[in-house]
């Protein structure tokens, strides 16, 4: 799993590519964004983008030291769901 380092202060914006585990006829129906621990100092998810196979959110804030998990969930359009995770740690850049 991928370990990112975010400023408190920075909104960064984090991507996912489905584009290797989703099959040819296959396309995403729902994205579903979540950070874990949730809590009022952890990170707060922004604007959500998207492109036919990725899935991007904006991050912001966050208590600095601290790590958090952020989880892009998919579900297609075929009835398949998918969960891809990422580290953030924050830290003074």
């Amino acid at each position: 799993m991928a370990i990112y380092l975010k400023d408190p202060a920075s909104s960064v914006d984090y991507s996912v590519d489905w584009s290797e585990w989703l099959s040819a006829s296959e396309s995403i129906a729902s994205t579903t964004w979540s950070i874990d621990p949730s809590s009022a100092s952890a990170p707060s998810l922004g604007v959500e983008t998207t492109s036919d196979t990725t899935r991007s959110v904006f991050v912001s804030g966050g208590t600095l030291g601290e790590r958090y998990r952020l989880n892009c969930r998919i579900q297609t359009d075929g009835g398949r769901t998918a969960d891809r995770s990422l580290i953030i740690r924050i830290a003074e850049r």
